[in-house]
């Protein structure tokens, strides 16, 4: 029976850690958008000018188009894995657990105060007062959602692979998957770009077409030995054609937001977005196959971190509010760092021992020893 590879383990929680640095800047970000939180001085991008190139702006554009594709084709190939030793019961009843409690119940009973922090930084008291009480704690819900957003997508993703599964009852898909030889690759390209453009919900975030087809493309192409042996064979071919066209993107559309539309569904930018994935997870097999104390922490620890460094970064970007402006932003982005490893590991180690809450902020079953 197969085992979890420790590449995947790496990749993810890899991924996770740039999540986190990537949010570190976001709050900050103003580039072709308001910032959420005061600090930098403004640019002239916000204004329609021609917009100041920075290192910090630069990461955001770079790892903007791929970490969550990767996240999506890294979860399908792990649900390959889990579905050879479970049955499709088991599996949709571990993801309710995991995913959709988290993403529902969680948010209704904790994780609305990022929903609150992010009102009391947006709206006055005045604003709020002709809210009724309810109606705000709706909102909050609703805003407090976060990065919570990929539990709601990867959970209709497992729903539409149970859907396929018990339509191809002879597992063609499969078959047809691991005969996905480098042209085959090469020509996916054009059906990334065309799911880019499709299902996409007012919130960025929801591309209700893409990230569904990066999770089947994990299950049914990425998962097979044979493809996993040409993106190892390739990863370099493909790192170059993905910094290419990371390159070609951020020339051509730097200095608008990158989480537009517009932006983020350009063709060339999805097709940065591909080869990154591809090249990943070629080099990955290569670099990232080992195991340590530190690696086995991190990819217990990841989804605890992930699912609570947004409100600890809320938290401390309100409180570091009086000083934003008057400090460098380095040192700003340093304590905000800080924080978000820092406090997120600690919050994960005391909230994961506590009956009931474990389970509804990570979807940790209440008969789990942990």
């Amino acid at each position: 029976m197969e085992q979890r590879k420790a590449w995947l383990d790496n990749i993810r929680w890899m991924t996770i850690v740039i999540v986190v640095i990537y949010h570190v800047f976001y709050y900050y970000h103003n580039i072709g958008v308001d910032p959420m939180f005061k600090g930098l001085a403004p640019n002239p991008a916000v204004e329609g000018g021609k917009a100041a190139v920075t290192p910090v702006a630069l990461f955001q554009y770079f790892v903007y188009p791929w970490f969550m594709m990767l996240l999506f084709v890294v979860s399908g190939i792990v649900a390959n894995i889990v579905l050879k030793k479970k049955n499709l019961k088991a599996f949709l009843s571990e993801r309710v657990n995991k995913l959709l409690v988290p993403s529902t119940l969680g948010i209704l009973t904790m994780q609305w105060l990022g929903g609150y922090l992010i009102s009391f930084n947006y709206f006055t008291a005045d604003e709020k007062a002709g809210i009724p009480g309810f109606v705000r704690y709706l909102i909050y819900c609703v805003t407090g959602i976060g990065a919570l957003w990929f539990c709601h997508v990867l959970f209709v993703c497992c729903l539409l692979l149970a859907l396929i599964k018990k339509i191809d009852k002879n597992d063609l898909l499969t078959t047809l998957g691991s005969k996905a030889s480098l042209p085959v690759l090469f020509l996916l390209t054009i059906v990334v770009i065309g799911a880019a453009q499709l299902l996409n919900t007012p919130i960025t975030t929801y591309r209700m077409c893409l990230y569904p087809l990066a999770f089947l493309l994990g299950y049914y192409v990425f998962s097979n030995e044979t493809v996993q042996l040409t993106t190892r064979k390739y990863a370099w071919l493909f790192l170059t054609i993905g910094i290419a066209a990371e390159i070609a993107y951020i020339c051509k559309d730097y200095g608008q937001y990158y989480a537009d539309h517009a932006v983020q569904n350009d063709p060339i930018a999805v097709i940065a977005a591909w080869f990154m994935v591809l090249a990943i997870v070629g080099m990955a097999q290569q670099l990232l196959n080992f195991s340590n104390t530190f690696t086995a922490y991190m990819s217990k620890a990841g989804w605890g971190i992930y699912i609570i460094h947004i409100n600890v970064m809320l938290l401390t970007n309100t409180l570091l509010k009086p000083v934003a402006g008057t400090v460098p932003m380095c040192v700003i982005y340093l304590i905000e760092l800080v924080a978000a490893f820092g406090a997120s590991i600690l919050l994960w180690e005391i909230l994961r021992r506590i009956p009931v809450v474990r389970w509804l902020l990570f979807g940790i079953e209440r008969r789990k020893h942990v």
